[in-house]
């Protein structure tokens, strides 16, 4: 008769090392799976970088370039104004109301104007887009935040200015 005590044949469970490589195996796939997906993420970051710096750079230059156009269309409805403007009336107003976005890419920006151009500028990422007009009239220097904007023209004070809505 066999001794119904013990049935693994006299050995005891802490030598029993069956499962251990199935653990290990586990732990390992884990591990290597863990190594893989942080060096994906890691490369993935710097390409939303670059491209998050594209879009805001182009984005800035076409709000600038609607900017411009608009600065040049009070410019000449001004000038036209002060030609067609009977002698004796009263002062020749121009305003021209423009609504640019308030942010690009998700980040606020500011808009500079002055005699020269038309400058966007972006802290995060640094970014600059410069546009040149060609406005006859004087242009007071200013700066606005993004977003509506109104471009004025007033006979009284002889320039252009910009001012947020």
């Amino acid at each position: 008769m066999r001794d119904r005590g013990r049935s693994d044949g006299g050995r005891s469970l802490r030598s029993d090392e069956r499962a251990v490589s199935v653990t290990v195996g586990y732990v390992l796939t884990l591990a290597i799976g863990a190594v893989l997906l942080s060096g994906i993420v890691i490369g993935i970051g710097g390409v939303v970088d670059s491209q998050t710096d594209r879009v805001v750079r182009g984005d800035l230059a076409v709000v600038g370039q609607t900017a411009v156009a608009n600065l040049e269309s009070v410019d000449r409805l001004a000038r036209a104004a002060e030609v067609d403007r009977p002698g004796g009336a009263g002062d020749a107003t121009v305003s021209v109301d423009v609504d640019l976005p308030t942010r690009i890419a998700g980040r606020p920006y500011r808009i500079a104007v002055d005699n020269e151009s038309v400058t966007l500028r972006t802290d995060d990422p640094e970014a600059v887009a410069e546009i040149p007009h060609v406005a006859n009239l004087s242009v007071e220097s200013s700066r606005v935040r993004g977003g509506p904007i109104r471009f004025r023209y007033n006979s009284s004070v002889g320039r252009l200015v910009v001012r947020e809505r």
